[in-house]
């Protein structure tokens, strides 16, 4: 069994996370998978029992998923939780959604890996080394409190933020964390991600985090600075974004490009790109 695991957050496209899921444990790497909570049940039965076979694939207690907000770090951690009680032989948790897809042999990630035991890939980077921040919010994406979905009440949003700004209110970040930023994309060791999940002051920090804004792309990019020994601050996933931020789609006439890639995983793929699945999911490992 491989010393990689894998967390898939799925939302859409079931049909495919499913191929992808078993291309990992063809490979002999465990997955859990998180189902968004939006998800209705019967079509998560119907995904649970087309998965029953394989006994490298458990899936974790679901979470409901908005853009932006806490629900993608619970899902995560709930994830993560399982995979380090249940797979006791995985060193790495690589961190993917269902619309990822593998882009070399999985055996090539795994080698690379072990030969790097200790070392921890995760984009973190602390507001003032970010250029890539859009909305206008940096520094005040922590002092600020965001209960209001940036997505679903816009209008709410932005007048809560305004207000705050006219009464001066600031949030306390808790004692001894720096904020920092990244990809929600990581590979950590199962010795940083335990000493996350583990420690005594994470119910003081997920209370903090729970209000600040787009929280998985801060949460474990604050917190690997706590416990890391090593640090590559980089994503071995492949995501591209427009100038809104919008996550950049790939689609079957980005084949060449994707092979150029000295990533492991890329996302989003448009869940039709035949010839992508077809190239990818077949290669020789």
């Amino acid at each position: 069994m491989s010393s990689v695991g894998i967390i898939m957050l799925v939302h859409t496209a079931l049909d495919r996370a499913e191929q992808v899921a078993r291309h990992w444990t063809e490979n002999g790497c465990p997955v859990v998978l998180h189902v968004d909570q939006n998800v209705s049940s019967a079509t998560y039965r119907q995904f649970r029992n087309a998965l029953a076979d394989d006994p490298l694939i458990k899936f974790s207690k679901r979470h409901r998923c908005e853009w932006g907000t806490w629900g993608i770090v619970a899902a995560s951690q709930a994830a993560a939780t399982l995979m380090l009680a249940e797979f006791q032989e995985v060193r790495h948790v690589y961190l993917s959604s269902g619309s990822c897809l593998p882009l070399r042999p999985v055996k090539d990630l795994v080698e690379y890996l072990a030969a790097r035991p200790r070392t921890d890939f995760i984009e973190s980077a602390t507001t003032a080394d970010v250029p890539w921040i859009v909305g206008g919010l940096d520094v005040e994406r922590f002092t600020l409190r965001f209960p209001f979905s940036w997505k679903k009440h816009r209008y709410l949003f932005d007048r809560y933020v305004d207000l705050q700004r006219k009464l001066r209110i600031r949030r306390k970040i808790p004692e001894g964390l720096v904020p920092h930023m990244g990809s929600q994309w990581w590979c950590l060791t199962r010795q940083t991600l335990s000493a996350i999940l583990e420690d005594p002051e994470r119910p003081t920090y997920d209370r903090y985090f729970q209000r600040v804004w787009i929280p998985d792309e801060s949460y474990y990019q604050t917190l690997v600075r706590q416990y890391s020994t090593n640090i590559e601050s980089r994503s071995l996933t492949l995501s591209k974004f427009d100038f809104q931020g919008k996550p950049h789609i790939f689609y079957d006439d980005h084949l060449q490009l994707l092979r150029r890639s000295d990533c492991f995983v890329a996302r989003k793929i448009w869940p039709r790109a035949e010839r992508l699945y077809q190239a990818f999911l077949t290669d020789a490992d």
